[in-house]
């Protein structure tokens, strides 16, 4: 697959999983208990039970992270790599949205001049942006 391709891709599955997401929640997550960064510490639960099982271990979607939200349930793997990881960036997408409907900021900072590139790192690519 090509880089075009596994963009698409990646952009419909996110929008499949959100869609999924928009019918059992309503477009602005209804959920009573989602208000209080409920969506960001499942996505983060998500990827954080991946990560462990990316150290070897296997049974790291048997129970929830600490951080997952407590008065929460139905923590589960969603079975390969990069399914867990949609449904992560879907559970911070709906944060998103929600922070964005009550208004809080979305400036994104620029580097400061203190903040360089190492260059072991490589550099960003001007030309491809």
């Amino acid at each position: 697959m090509d880089v075009l391709q596994a963009e698409r891709l990646a952009d419909e599955l996110i929008t499949a999983e959100l869609a999924k997401s928009n019918q059992m929640w309503g477009r602005s997550s209804e959920r009573s208990d989602a208000a209080n960064g409920e969506l960001m510490l499942a996505g983060m639960a998500q990827l954080d039970a991946l990560y462990i099982r990316h150290l070897g271990d296997k049974h790291a979607f048997e129970e929830a992270p600490e951080i997952f939200p407590e008065n929460w349930s139905g923590f589960r793997d969603y079975g390969s790599d990069i399914a867990n990881i949609v449904v992560t960036i879907a559970f911070l997408t709906q944060e998103v949205k929600r922070k964005l409907m009550i208004g809080e900021d979305y400036i994104r900072l620029e580097r400061g001049a203190d903040q360089v590139y190492r260059p072991a790192t490589g550099l960003p690519n001007t030309i491809e942006a």
